[in-house]
Parts: C-alpha cells; structure tokens; sequence
C-alpha cells in the first residue's frame, strides 16, 4: 500500500508539472486520484500528433478555410494505444439491417483499466447516411471552388463558371465513390473514434496551435511488488509456465521447473527411472501427449480442433456460413489461424 501511495504522488507531482508549463493537452478524466490497487500504478504516456494536414494524415480541416481540425482514426489509434484501450470484438459490429444501401450503423465496445485495476467498459454507435455525406463534401467543394475561381481571377487564369461547376461535380464524384466502396470501414471507424472521445474526453475539434502540443495520456500499469517474496515466486512460476506452454512440454526432463523453497529455477536432468511400460517417470503421472501440430491431423481432427477453439476464443457461432465438417481443407486452415489470432475468452475484461 505505502508503495501505491508513493506511485500516486509521483504522478500527481508529474501531472502539476505539465499543467504549470502550458505546453501538454492533458487527457486525465479526473484532476485526482484518490486510490489505486496495490498491484498497478499511474503512468502518463506522450503522443505526439502531426499538425499538417498535408503531411502526417493525422488530422483533416473539418471545414476548408476554418482553421479547425479534427484527429483522424490514425491519431486517434495513437492515443488509444498509449492509454491502453482494449476492443471487445465480441460485442461490436454491424447494427443495422442492410436494406438501405446509403445508410450502414455500426456499434463499438472497448474497456480501459481504472485506479482499482478493474475496466470500465464503453460503447459507442456511429451511423453513415451517404446522402448526408454527398452534401457535406458538396458543400466542402462549393466553398473551396470560390476560393479556386477568385485565386485564379488575380492570376488572369481562365476558370469559367462552368469549369468551377464541373471542379466540383467531378471532385463530388470521385469522393462519394470512395466514401461508398469503403463505407463498412467509415461506420466502424466511426464507432470506434466516438468510443476513444468518450473515455478519453478528446474534443471534436482542435485549433492547429493546440495541435502542435503533445498529449498526455494516463494509463494504469500493472506493477506488483516484486519485494513480496510470495508475489515474486508466483510472477516467477507464471513466467515459466507461460514458456512451457509457448514452446511445449518436450519431456520431464525437458520442462522448466522453478523451485520456491529453493529459490532456483531447475533445469537439470532428473534422476529417476522411467516406466516405460506406463510411458511415464515412476512415481510421477505421465506426461501428457502432445497434439500433433494443426497441419498433420486429419479431416476430422481438425474440425475437431476448430469446435474446441471456437469454445476457447469465444467465436460466434452463428457467423459461420456452413458448418466446420463441411469446411475444405484450405477454409479448416485459414479458420484455424484466425482463431489463433483472437484472444481466449478468460483474458478479457468482457462477459
């Protein structure tokens, strides 16, 4: 506890320190933090975010000639990483039926870790009107034609009225088309940009000398106290058990053991006599049989395998278009690497 205390005061002297210089946009929900779990702290991570519409494709002029910039999804990601988001992909997606080909809405979930180590879980929906869209990017070209045709008119450069007309139909065009080929990955974006505005407090809009100030992004780190010889031996067996399952366990002797009431970690061979009848090391259980890798299993094992991942991952059932016996070889494969990719239920913060 005294070690949490001192984390607190730490980053409340360091949080007064970039307030005192005027040269931060600090993303702290709350000025305080009265209390934190023994097992984390505070830290304050710094994003930097490129100015320059032109440059970094982190920003966009929200009307041209205002002098108003929003973050783009890139930035956007930036922050949210820095501030430890998670996404529960479980919980997030399309929400509307897909009738109406202009309009898509989309719903995001995500948790962040507050002061007790515990996630506050937020979501967010974001809906996509293409008619809405294909006025406002009319409008945007409208208003940045005038500024064409008047800058070309000093120059003594021919634009004729129906050349701005034609700027910006082609230009409206061309947008719109993007817009719509694209339009699921806006409606997510979309969704997912409110849900980082949510929990962050980020603004709408920023002004480009806000912009050129960095951001201080607060997260909470997990951060035993390795002084605690009992925390230190469980991080310890957590460690090497997490190695054994990366790697597999090869045999008795080839396993990484570690030893508390010794303090060492045991690497050596053993000594005692194998079984060979039972397969095992006499006294001792025998060793579990280690699954033969995805690629060398059978039609049925695989499918098999893919049920029992299904259950482990959390996967939604009813997104699969045909049941898994029915999969071919090359469809068991690709499946089974994206479960592979997807986190294990148990490690999220989510029901």
């Amino acid at each position: 506890m005294e070690n949490a205390v001192k984390s607190i005061e730490k980053f409340q002297i360091e949080l007064e320190e970039y307030r005192k210089k005027n040269q931060y946009n600090i993303l702290v929900p709350t000025q305080t933090i009265q209390e934190i779990s023994p097992f984390h702290k505070p830290v304050l991570e710094i994003v930097r975010i490129n100015p320059d519409p032109k440059a970094g494709g982190e920003v966009y002029e929200v009307v041209f000639g205002s002098g108003s910039f929003s973050l783009r999804a890139v930035a956007l990601n930036k922050i949210a990483f820095a501030a430890g988001i998670i996404w529960n992909a479980k919980n997030s997606g399309r929400t509307d039926d897909g009738n109406n080909p202009d309009i898509i809405s989309y719903r995001a979930e995500a948790a962040v870790r507050k002061e007790d180590g515990t996630y506050m879980v937020r979501n967010a929906e974001y809906m996509l009107d293409l008619k809405v869209v294909e006025q406002e990017i009319r409008d945007s070209y409208e208003h940045k034609s005038q500024a064409l045709m008047k800058e070309k008119k000093q120059k003594n450069e021919k634009w004729t009225e129906d050349d701005r007309k034609g700027y910006v139909e082609k230009s409206v065009k061309r947008d719109l088309l993007q817009k719509r080929k694209f339009r699921l990955q806006l409606a997510s974006t979309g969704a997912m940009d409110r849900v980082i505005r949510l929990i962050l407090g980020l603004k709408s809009t920023y002004r480009r000398e806000e912009l050129e100030k960095p951001f201080v992004v607060p997260k909470i780190a997990f951060s035993p106290d390795v002084s605690d010889p009992k925390v230190r031996d469980l991080l310890l067996r957590q460690g090497l058990d997490a190695t054994n399952v990366l790697f597999g366990p090869q045999s008795g002797k080839g396993m990484i053991d570690y030893q508390p009431e010794h303090g060492v970690i045991d690497v050596t061979p053993t000594d005692a006599e194998v079984d060979v009848e039972s397969g095992g090391v006499e006294g001792k259980a025998p060793e579990p049989v280690q699954e033969k890798p995805f690629e060398e299993m059978d039609a049925k094992g695989q499918a098999d395998c893919l049920k029992k991942l299904i259950e482990k991952k959390g996967y939604d059932k009813s997104k699969l278009k045909k049941p898994i016996d029915r999969f071919t070889d090359v469809e068991r494969v690709k499946f089974h690497d994206r479960l592979k990719g997807m986190p294990d239920v148990e490690e999220l913060p989510f029901e």
